[in-house]
């Protein structure tokens, strides 16, 4: 993993004088650049010798000058540039060359620490991997589960809260940090910890309240709407219903994610015939295993012919909203009845 390769790095001073700081994680590109600041720049001095430059805008010739100039009490300046366009976009600064040069080279009063946005990390180009060779480069991945895990203990345990294992799992997956094209990051699941450890009133944490806290209030709709309808009752559902229409525009979202949650449920007994588990199945779909498992509870109270009609009456119901046909809070009303 690119943060421990960074740690040992670090600690043992192999870090060149140029860093290059990329990948998925935002969070730990954070943590590794305060980590180089506090070496080499004190904290009464952080507003004269630490200098960030918006990548943006500079010229490779401003990073340069930057580079060069001394420090006024520190160490050494450390200078931060951020998201440069050179490396992720089609941009030819006549200087560019120049700048790697110096990054082979090393400097004598400055360390640049070039910082890179997880939302351009797909689109790092030549450049950029010039800029790999020639510096110190790490790219902060997303943690595999037992670091992910280690991530979470640290700040439950600092909090004085105690995680079990099934608690532990049921987190992980109800955050949604491995689903496909997930923007869920450590930086929302630091947050996220610091709410369940403030809202826990005991020692130990439940899976209840991390429900309570991390199910967003419409997909809790979604939840208890196809709850009532398995249970077959339509009048706690039509109560669902009704609180949904209350909140401004909260038809259609709502709407939406219900049908998403029939599709799941019909895709879930279809894979269900292969054999697979549903771990297997939600991978397989690309689906948020808290929300497949809850899925395939509610499908096996029905049955592919009837998931498929419901569908059917779902889509039309979403063209008649959009042609005008038919109001949102009636058609989703028809849609819970029509269960």
């Amino acid at each position: 993993m690119a943060y421990i390769d960074f740690v040992n790095d670090f600690k043992k001073e192999l870090c060149k004088d140029v860093l290059f700081l990329y990948g998925a994680e935002d969070y730990l590109i954070d943590w590794a650049l305060y980590m180089v600041i506090a070496r080499y720049v004190d904290d009464d001095s952080r507003n004269v010798d630490v200098q960030y430059i918006d990548g943006s805008t500079c010229s490779a010739a401003d990073i340069m000058g930057a580079a060069r100039a001394y420090s006024m009490f520190s160490d050494r300046r450390v200078i931060v540039v951020q998201n440069y366009l050179s490396l992720y976009h089609k941009r030819v600064d006549p200087n560019d060359d120049a700048l790697l040069e110096i990054c082979g080279n090393g400097l004598d009063s400055s360390v640049v620490v070039f910082t890179l946005d997880s939302k351009y990390s797909s689109d790092i180009n030549a450049y950029a991997r010039k800029l790999i060779k020639a510096a110190s480069a790490y790219e902060f991945a997303r943690l595999d589960k037992a670091d992910l895990q280690g991530f979470i203990n640290k700040r439950v345990h600092k909090a004085g809260k105690l995680l079990g294992h099934r608690e532990m799992n049921h987190l992980i997956d109800l955050s949604g940090y491995y689903f496909k094209e997930s923007d869920y990051s450590l930086a929302k699941l630091d947050r996220d910890l610091e709410k369940i450890t403030g809202a826990c009133e005991g020692d130990r944490i439940t899976v209840e309240l991390i429900e309570d806290l991390l199910v967003g209030e419409k997909d809790k709709y979604v939840f208890n709407l196809v709850d009532a309808l398995m249970a077959g009752d339509k009048g706690k559902a039509m109560e669902v219903a009704e609180t949904v229409i209350r909140e401004e525009d909260g038809a259609m979202p709502v709407l939406a994610l219900l049908t998403k949650q029939f599709e799941i449920m019909y895709d879930s007994l279809e894979l269900s015939r292969r054999g697979m588990t549903v771990s297997e199945m939600a991978k397989h779909t690309g689906v948020n295993e808290f929300r497949f498992k809850k899925a395939f509870q509610s499908a096996r109270s029905f049955n592919s012919d009837k998931l498929k009609e419901i569908l059917i009456n779902a889509y039309n119901i979403d063209r008649d909203i959009k042609t005008g046909n038919i109001d949102k809070d009636v058609a989703f009303e028809l849609l819970i009845v029509g269960v």
